[in-house]
């Protein structure tokens, strides 16, 4: 039988070559079998059956119909590869709602049927990667390179696996097999991204607790200082998390520069005070004691740890960025000037604008959007409860647009979008 290849992502164009592959599959099936697979005209017509949902990519109805057909078969062995097949589209599938966990296994019921398929490894890669649980996901891809060693998106997700862990070294090796074995130009820069910050991270210290791995530029007063950092990270895990009713399983990298290697790293606008893109970065300023400033970043920072595993990327800049400020500024909040004068003269920023980054923002605006943002997220804290956030978050993380998933989350108190918007004004007390 020859071998068929074709890389899968929760792409369309992915979509559209797994369902060349079912043609293609079922054809050899039908011609490698030894003997008829069926032994009735309802047999048949259930066989086609099958075909036709893989085709339509109705993979709930097809696993269905495979699992009759094993029950009338001479041999249900025959149709192994149908069901990884079916059990790998429901799968991705899953993985597009961000249902992680019933994503993950069908991922897993997929391998139960034919393990040599990489692809399956590599989806249930990709949902531990979603979920944070970056050792798994590493653990997956080192089985599926003993399938196929020659596989460059294998390499990418282990070198993307390795560096959200913060296992730098592993993580530059890994991208280097993807390039070696001809991954495009996205891995090659990848790669060059991951090896600047690993120049700077190999000069750092390093300590562990509960959820947090930080590291920092080597000093004693940053060393002192770095058992403070973890602690108040560890309250932000506690108190967020009630909040949120959201306590993820995981080991978020926090990374202390030197001011100057903070800009070269992350190419962040000089009023950044800090960055979150999968690890926590924090430029070390002045920073010798624990203040009540410093204490509000870490809030602020981990808040964005949370929206990104509630929402994934989805969630509008506002939305993030306000929540993120009402964690700080629990423990540090300076007077909302720049909102006061905006509000007086009637040039509050633009919605559409505020969902996107504030760092296209002239550098003037930035207090506005932030104090706008948080303005309007803590009205919606205060007026529906904080038990109303993880429902948008998470029906935002499912691919709703956000105006709709507000409509939907705040429906019960006849409130959409412009209602709030409408609410919020009037309670202003500018």
């Amino acid at each position: 039988m020859p071998v068929l290849s074709c890389t899968y992502s929760p792409h369309p164009s992915a979509i559209l070559c797994l369902r060349k592959l079912f043609s293609t599959l079922v054809l050899l099936l039908l011609f490698s079998f030894s003997f008829p697979i069926s032994s009735s005209a309802s047999t048949d017509e259930h066989f086609q059956q099958v075909v036709k949902f893989l085709d339509a990519q109705d993979y709930l109805q097809a696993i269905e119909l495979l699992h009759d057909l094993q029950g009338r078969v001479a041999n249900p062995g025959q149709l192994d590869k149908l069901l990884a097949i079916a059990y790998l589209g429901r799968g991705y599938q899953l993985l597009a709602s961000a249902d992680l966990t019933a994503s993950g296994e069908s991922f897993q019921e997929g391998r139960r049927y034919n393990d040599e398929d990489i692809r399956l490894w590599q989806g249930e890669a990709m949902v531990r990667l979603k979920q944070g649980r970056y050792a798994e996901a590493v653990s997956l891809l080192d089985q599926a390179i003993g399938v196929n060693s020659q596989n460059a998106s294998i390499y990418h997700l282990l070198g993307q696996a390795y560096y959200a862990d913060g296992r730098m070294p592993e993580a530059v090796d890994a991208l280097t097999e993807a390039v070696s074995l001809g991954a495009g130009d996205e891995v090659n820069l990848l790669l060059q991204k991951v090896q600047r910050e690993w120049r700077f991270e190999q000069e750092m210290g390093q300590e562990s607790r509960g959820h947090f791995q930080l590291s920092y530029v080597d000093g004693k007063q940053v060393a002192e200082l770095a058992p403070r950092i973890l602690e108040t990270l560890e309250d932000a895990y506690t108190e967020l998390g009630s909040e949120l009713a959201y306590f993820p399983d995981i080991k978020v990298p926090v990374l202390l520069y030197l001011k100057r290697d903070f800009s070269a790293v992350t190419n962040s606008p000089d009023w950044a005070g800090g960055v979150y893109d999968g690890k926590i970065r924090l430029p070390l300023g002045g920073m010798h004691r624990m203040s009540e400033q410093l204490a509000s970043v870490l809030y602020h920072e981990y808040m964005h740890v949370l929206v990104h595993f509630m929402a994934g990327r989805r969630a509008p800049v506002w939305l993030n960025e306000g929540l993120a400020e009402m964690a700080g500024r629990r423990l540090y909040s300076p007077p909302e000037h720049h909102l006061k004068m905006a509000m007086q003269s009637d040039k509050l920023l633009g919605w559409d604008t505020l969902a996107k980054s504030f760092s296209n923002l002239p550098a003037d605006k930035v207090l506005l959007a932030y104090e706008q943002s948080y303005s309007l997220v803590s009205f919606m804290v205060d007026r529906y409860g904080w038990h109303k956030i993880p429902e948008l978050l998470e029906s935002i993380g499912r691919r709703k647009p956000w105006q709709d998933a507000i409509a939907d989350v705040y429906q019960d108190y006849g409130s959409d979008w412009p209602a709030i918007l409408k609410e919020w004004r009037a309670n202003m007390s500018f």
